[in-house]
């Protein structure tokens, strides 16, 4: 018998559904705090549905923070690869960061904002892996590669602290709507800090 053709994207299709839900959840009360009782509600279907497409809570943080990354440096590499110099392609990289970051500002929550503990913590520490060696290869300066990836990692760095205070700061004012630009205001004002410091950097 052959398989319905129309299977695999209603499955694709109820799987992100459950991701999103689970994105706005975790986002809402942290990893600790969130069931998979309370996703599976959220997301209208019921905890036993939830496990065919997830074996745990942890599973589904993984798919979570994973398709976040992945959209991120997907964006990242078709946006910065055709920018001309390298102040260009770091403003480039920092305009699409913070673009995210404020559009998609409950998966930074999760990331960012709540605490992290054991494998959960593994996540982050590989989102910020990816955007270390995506940015390390565009730090045009004659250094060796031990101090560029330093250099990368300071320039990520840069990034996630703005990121970070933006997001308390929303989160004192109870999570209001961004105001316009704000995306290129956060991406410019850490983009100069960041340019400020790579100019300046030398041979040791």
């Amino acid at each position: 018998m052959l398989a319905d053709p129309a299977a695999r994207p209603r499955r694709e299709e109820r799987r992100d559904h459950l991701l999103d839900a689970a994105q706005r959840v975790f986002a809402e009360h942290g990893f600790r705090a969130t069931t998979m009782e309370e996703i599976a509600r959220a997301a209208g279907f019921t905890k036993p549905i939830l496990y065919q497409h997830f074996t745990s809570k942890a599973d589904l943080y993984r798919e979570v923070v994973a398709r976040l990354a992945d959209r991120l440096l997907d964006q990242l590499a078709s946006t910065v690869g055709a920018s001309d110099g390298p102040r260009q392609k770091l403003e480039r990289a920092f305009d699409v960061f913070f673009a995210t970051v404020v559009e998609e500002t409950d998966a930074f929550r999760i990331l960012f904002v709540h605490p992290h503990e054991g494998e959960t913590s593994a996540e982050l520490r590989r989102l910020e892996a990816g955007l270390v060696s995506f940015l390390e290869p565009h730090i045009d300066v004659s250094i060796s590669d031990e101090h560029r990836r330093q250099l990368a990692a300071g320039v990520v760095g840069i990034a996630e602290g703005v990121a970070l205070t933006w997001l308390i700061q929303q989160r004192a004012e109870g999570w209001p709507t961004p105001a316009s630009g704000e995306a290129e205001r956060l991406a410019a004002r850490a983009a100069t800090l960041a340019w400020g410091g790579l100019r300046a950097v030398q041979r040791d």
